[in-house]
């Protein structure tokens, strides 16, 4: 089967007066500050805390079970100095992130289902990276965990029909979504997730983790991130998918490289993610 939708190319579907959510003005002007030789950790505070509903929400997150920090942690600048800036910098983009894409409706699944599969796959990338001693900013794997499947949102909004029928043809065929997405629209919801971190000046490393899902190792510099956040995508969509998001998971189990490790990690793995994962999702998941 050729494809229906030749004539279409991913970046049309992101550009113009399509009703997608714009670039998170607070995540770029943040990140303009803390490139400015001449700024310091005042001026990032005062920029979150000038939407104070964001700040009470960065509190409530760093005095989770997720970061485990003894003590209470009340204002956003001792949040600053126990976590760092990168690390509250990725909380913002996380949490207008979800707030901005969580009005693409659609009736191939629910929003919950889908930010509850997708901050699973965010903590099991942070958990597989501080078991196998990942030594940069756990936070900024965390995003591209939460991130690696934006493009499905999009590819739903704005051609919900040819996303059906994607679905579709990889059941019928027995391949996997993205490649019943490449044949029926010209396009996989992975390249469109990494153009459009791209469009929006996000890291490098979470455009390249997400457009490199399917051959992580060939993500270059970025090929360690890519293989974790493969890794924890397999275990998560392997325990808890069902419905529309089990249907089109994609795991590795053929790859020796990219299997999830020994069943004893595993097990301490979901232990730990389990425990973390309420709260947390209530905290970024706020609809």
């Amino acid at each position: 089967m050729q494809s229906v939708a030749a004539h279409l190319s991913v970046r049309p579907i992101l550009t113009g007066n399509i009703q997608l959510p714009s670039p998170p003005e607070l995540f770029l002007k943040l990140h303009e500050v803390l490139e400015n030789p001449e700024a310091n950790l005042r001026d990032a505070c005062r920029l979150i805390e000038n939407d104070p509903g964001l700040s009470a929400r960065i509190l409530k997150i760093v005095n989770s079970p997720f970061y485990g920090i003894p003590g209470k942690v009340t204002s956003l600048h001792r949040a600053i100095d126990i976590v760092g800036i990168q690390e509250i910098q990725a909380l913002v983009l996380t949490t207008l992130v979800v707030d901005r894409f969580s009005s693409f409706a659609n009736d191939m699944m629910t929003m919950k289902e889908f930010w509850a599969m997708s901050v699973r796959c965010a903590l099991t990338t942070r958990l597989l990276a501080a078991y196998q001693q990942y030594g940069q900013c756990l936070q900024t794997l965390f995003l591209c965990g939460l991130l690696h499947e934006i493009g499905r949102l999009v590819v739903y909004h704005r051609l919900p029909e040819l996303a059906r029928a994607a679905a579709i043809l990889a059941r019928s065929e027995k391949i996997s979504y993205q490649a019943g997405e490449r044949r029926v629209i010209g396009f996989d919801h992975y390249q469109v997730g990494a153009e459009l971190a791209r469009l929006w000046r996000l890291p490098e490393v979470i455009a390249a983790t997400i457009e490199h899902h399917d051959a992580p190792k060939n993500a270059e510099r970025f090929s360690c991130e890519a293989i974790l956040v493969a890794q924890a995508q397999s275990f998560v969509y392997t325990r808890y998918a069902d419905g529309e998001l089990g249907d089109t998971a994609v795991t590795y189990t053929n790859d020796p490289e990219l299997s999830v490790m020994d069943a004893a990690t595993l097990a301490e793995v979901a232990q730990e993610l389990d425990r973390q994962f309420d709260e947390i999702f209530r905290l970024i998941y706020a609809n």
